[in-house]
């Protein structure tokens, strides 16, 4: 009998699979806290606060056990957290975790059950409805106070690869700065070396599938050379279309969880769907950074991946086994 995503996982993988992206985020939060002192963990940490309590509270509200302790709250809401500028409003984080818990997980029945990734659907409402606060960064080396709004024009702002990218800007920012996470951006924005290291751990821990990452990261690569919005040569384009952004921080933590297909070549196909729709917005999308959008899009076709998957294999291997009949 064939069964269809998304899949529940045992309390105990969903434990550890959460467990997993909260120590990942640490290195992550390394650079940004260097660059801006202690808001961007502050702006972590709120997230991941009130996405307990509102787990705490959806519980109560649905009577059943408390599940706060599996990990996945708290993961959801420093993610959310962790996309947002270091310049973000504190009461950002509140507002997209209670709608990533309250509003996308518990209507659709809880854990393994939602249709669409909680925390990209929380990035997405709040890219929509304050995109000048999402997509407002402040230069490097500026220590942002901790209050609970920082007026942007208290702060000189910079312009992220992103949104040089997407406005046909050339480039100030050099491979070194890229790979380094030298550049103004998102708080996981964090640079490819530093983000390269934490897939291979979360691939260390079977915490990510890279049969969904990779033909990701291979799609969003390609298309970067044969679509180039960055001028130089074709490693150039790749380096600045990666290094944009969350790009690479979805692949690891957005696109992995209980909606990605079960098989191998439902994975590959979701990873490639999703590199196809993050490129095609990020070239005519509104925003200069909407991989959030294309990974609710493609949570969309997720649940029947496997299924169509399995029929076309099904149907190859009929057609392969009639032509061998009729070869002898």
């Amino acid at each position: 009998m064939e069964r269809q995503a998304p899949f529940i996982r045992g309390d105990d993988r969903i434990t550890h699979h959460n467990r997993d992206l909260l120590i990942a985020l640490l290195p992550i939060l390394v650079m940004p806290t260097l660059f801006y002192g202690w808001r961007p963990v502050l702006l972590v940490l709120t997230g991941m606060l009130t996405a307990m309590v509102c787990e705490c509270v959806g519980c109560v509200l649905m009577r059943r056990r408390i599940s706060v302790l599996d990990g996945y709250a708290a993961a959801s809401g420093a993610l959310i957290g962790a996309m947002m500028s270091p310049l973000a409003p504190m009461w950002m984080p509140v507002v997209g975790a209670i709608f990533a818990i309250l509003v996308v997980k518990f209507p659709f029945g809880g854990q393994g059950h939602y249709l669409f990734s909680p925390a990209a659907a929380a990035v997405a409402l709040l890219t929509q409805c304050w995109p000048h606060h999402m997509f407002t960064y402040p230069v490097l080396h500026t220590k942002l106070p901790l209050l609970w709004e920082v007026p942007a024009e208290s702060v000189i702002t910079a312009t992220s690869p992103a949104g040089q990218l997407a406005t046909g800007t050339y480039s100030v920012y050099s491979g070194v700065d890229l790979l380094t996470g030298m550049i103004p951006g998102p708080i996981a924005g964090t640079g490819l070396l530093v983000l390269a290291a934490v897939a291979l751990y979360l691939f260390i821990r079977h915490s990510t599938f890279p049969m969904v990452t990779g033909p990701y990261i291979l799609t969003c690569a390609v298309l970067a050379v044969l679509f180039p919005r960055a001028s130089g040569d074709w490693y150039i384009s790749i380096i600045n279309e990666l290094s944009a952004g969350y790009l690479l921080f979805a692949g690891l933590f957005l696109l992995n969880s209980c909606i990605t297909p079960r098989s191998r070549t439902g994975r590959a196909v979701y990873g490639v769907l999703a590199g196809c729709l993050v490129m095609l917005l990020r070239h005519v999308g509104q925003f200069e950074e909407g991989t959030c959008f294309a990974v609710l899009l493609v949570n969309v076709v997720a649940p029947r991946l496997d299924n169509v998957c399995w029929r076309v294999r099904a149907f190859a291997r009929r057609l392969w086994e009639r032509k061998g009949v009729h070869a002898e």
